[in-house]
């Protein structure tokens, strides 16, 4: 028994594999940037001059934990977290204003259907 064309089909599931790989890492950022973006709306903008939050919301280059896989982080850059961390929790004097766990609640299913839709269409 003779098969042909498999080296063909390995060469063509190898490239669907580089392509769904490319796709993850811009499906996880298209992602994270809904999130940011939310996180941006989210948080009050005070009258000091000072760095604001709204405008040190990053997020990061794709990264790959080897427990959980790929991923971004989003959220307030080291210039602004430790006041982003006030607003979140809050503190003694002041109640919290939790606009980052409030971000994911509202983006995560727009963000999922987002990442969904650029990976799917990297397999097609």
């Amino acid at each position: 028994m003779e098969l042909d064309g498999f080296d063909e089909l390995e060469k063509y599931f190898r490239q669907i594999g580089d392509n769904v790989q490319k796709a993850e890492e811009v499906a996880l950022k298209a992602g994270g940037e809904i999130v940011a973006n939310e996180q941006r709306r989210g948080v009050n903008v005070s009258d000091k001059q000072q760095p604001h939050i709204k405008d040190n919301i990053t997020v990061s280059s794709p990264r790959e934990d080897k427990d959980s896989g790929y991923f971004v982080s989003v959220g307030p850059n080291k210039k602004v977290a430790y006041r982003a961390r006030f607003l979140e929790y809050g503190t003694s004097k002041m109640s919290p204003h939790p606009f980052i766990e409030k971000s994911i609640d509202i983006a995560e299913g727009k963000a999922l259907d987002v990442m969904e839709k650029i990976v799917t269409g990297a397999m097609k």
